[in-house]
């Protein structure tokens, strides 16, 4: 088994907030954790498309990552932007399979969208070839899709293959970037300090950004 673990984290990023953060320090915290790759969403098969250009939201990623202590485990990756129509989960994961066939990969995605996973589409090859790190959102539970899934308590139990699934902690917060947008909540402060100046010089998500 190889002893290198890649976390793939996928998302719009639209605007990478504190919460974001928060979740890529906890996935870091694990000296398990060789890499943790971050891939920007062209065009969300199951959600609304971006506000922010997808340079922007390359250029708000880059921002923070530059100011990251463990920023040589830090990769962003800009393949879904770069490839035309939806953006399938198990397009990313298969090729990433290809790039990197002895490293074990785990998928880090929130508890709303683990719950919806049966929906997605592929996901039968995305369970053969990938494990899922599920981070709860607040106090909310984390329902497991009815899908051959098996639970393990922690990153070591995680084999070359997929299909299995570990809880993370709660990441104590109901941010959202949709709340952002929407001018629900104080960008200031719950923006990474380098992704606000970003979107303060760039002049993004006007009238709500303040």
């Amino acid at each position: 088994m190889s002893n290198r673990l890649m976390a793939v984290f996928g998302g719009t990023f639209d605007p990478f907030h504190r919460t974001h953060e928060w979740l890529c320090q906890a996935v870091l915290a694990n000296t398990d954790v060789s890499q943790l790759r971050l891939v920007p969403c062209q065009l969300p098969a199951l959600k609304a498309a971006a506000q922010a250009s997808p340079e922007d939201r390359l250029g708000m990623l880059h921002a923070w990552a530059k100011t990251q202590q463990a920023g040589d485990r830090l990769v962003i990756d800009r393949r879904e932007l770069d490839r035309p129509g939806p953006s399938y989960s198990r397009d990313t994961l298969a090729a990433l399979q290809q790039e990197f066939p002895t490293w074990r990969r785990v998928f880090v995605m929130g508890a709303d969208a683990f719950a919806s996973l049966a929906r997605w589409d592929g996901v039968d090859d995305l369970i053969r070839s990938t494990h899922f790190w599920v981070f709860p959102r607040g106090n909310e539970p984390i329902i497991v899709p009815e899908l051959p899934l098996q639970q393990v308590q922690q990153l070591s139990d995680l084999d070359l293959a997929g299909g299995c699934w570990l809880a993370g902690p709660a990441t104590g917060s109901e941010l959202s970037s949709t709340s952002l947008r929407r001018g629900e909540m104080d960008w200031q402060a719950e923006l990474p300090e380098p992704v606000y100046h970003y979107i303060k010089t760039a002049g993004l998500y006007r009238p709500s950004f303040h």
